[in-house]
This record gives C-alpha cells, structure tokens and sequence, in this order.
C-alpha cells in the first residue's frame, strides 16, 4: 500500500493522495468486519472466495461499490471471464500450447487448471511471474508453434495493434484460436465483432 501511496503523490498530490488513503483504509476496514461478521453473500468465480462484500475501488475522482475481491484482486470484468472460459470456452478441456499475454493474477488458478494445456505466460515486465519476457509486436516463438492466444487488454496499449496482430497470426497453428478483448473507447457499450475472415 506504501508503493501505491507514493504513486498517488507523485500524480495527484500529498492533500489528494491523503484523503484518497483515508477513504480506502476507512471502507477496507468495514468491508473487512462485514466479511468476518455477516453471512456471505457474493463469490468470487476466480479464487472460490465467500464474503459479505468485495472492496470498493477507489481512485481520485470516481469510486465503483463492490468492486475487487479481498482474495485475488479480481474485479468484475476478470470474474465475469473466469465464468466464460470455464463455462462456455470449457478451458479445461483444451488441449496444446496456449500463449497468455500480460497474465493476470486472478485468472492464474483457470490457466493453472488447465490440464491438457502447456500455459506459457509472457510480458514485457518480469513482475508478473512470466515464463518468458517479450513485447507482443516480437514476440520470441516459433510460427505456427501456438494453439491458444489469449490477449485480454493488451492491443489498445502497444503502439501499433497492426504489427501485435500480425506477430499473434504467426504464432497460431491453422486450427488455432486468438481471444482478444481490447478496451476502444470511454463509453460502457461493448460491440460484438463476430467471427474472424481468417
């Protein structure tokens, strides 16, 4: 929390960065008495935890109620997810090499599960416990060598899609499937895309 405190100094101030740590210590602490003395009542699909409440987050400017879980730090795009790759794209059954681009913690105990699936997880930080460093726009595998991408929030970060989507379709094997989802705007609306033309 000291790390995060000190980010929101450099960024918003010592008066703003302040109150901002008040306000999170403050609704921490009764979201943590609510779990430890109220019946349950939400659970997080991503690491199996049961609780009254999830923490609310909480940033300079805007706050979202309910939002990341006490456990893995899932929030609710992460959970919502988990349920879909477990439950419609039935991860677990999948069988090959999957590449995971920028892994995200909470999502560790699906990837982990996966049996039948060689995970390799790979990001430009070596913070985040990957297999190997690489930057999607070059990424340092063989072509064809991947049956499974997952791609979650990384496109709209790198600065050219163009070149991380050609690198990802040179990865795939021909009976290999790309997940990308990929933030496009500030509005709440999410656009289906359909299937690819490859």
């Amino acid at each position: 929390m000291l790390s995060w405190y000190r980010n929101r100094i450099e960024e918003h101030g010592l008066s703003a960065a302040t109150q901002l740590l008040v306000r999170v210590v403050w609704t921490r602490s009764f979201v943590l008495l609510s779990n430890r003395f109220l019946a349950a009542t939400v659970e997080c699909p991503c690491c199996n935890w049961t609780g009254r409440r999830f923490f609310d987050y909480i940033e300079v400017g805007y706050s979202v109620p309910n939002a990341a879980c006490p456990n893995c730090d899932s929030h609710s795009r992460q959970r919502a997810l988990s349920l879909w790759l477990r439950n419609e794209f039935r991860l677990g059954e999948k069988k090959g090499v999957a590449l995971v681009l920028a892994p995200e913690r909470s999502l560790d105990p699906l990837w982990n599960g996966a049996t039948h699936l060689r995970v390799i997880r790979i990001d430009i930080e070596p913070a985040r416990g990957v297999d190997l460093l690489g930057d999607v726009m070059r990424l340092p595998l063989a072509e064809r060598s991947v049956d499974l991408i997952w791609c979650h929030h990384v496109l709209e970060q790198v600065p050219d899609d163009q070149l991380a989507m050609r690198e990802m379709y040179r990865l795939l094997s021909s009976s290999g499937v790309l997940v990308i989802s990929a933030g496009m705007d500030a509005t709440e609306e999410t656009r289906e895309f359909g299937f690819s033309d490859k």
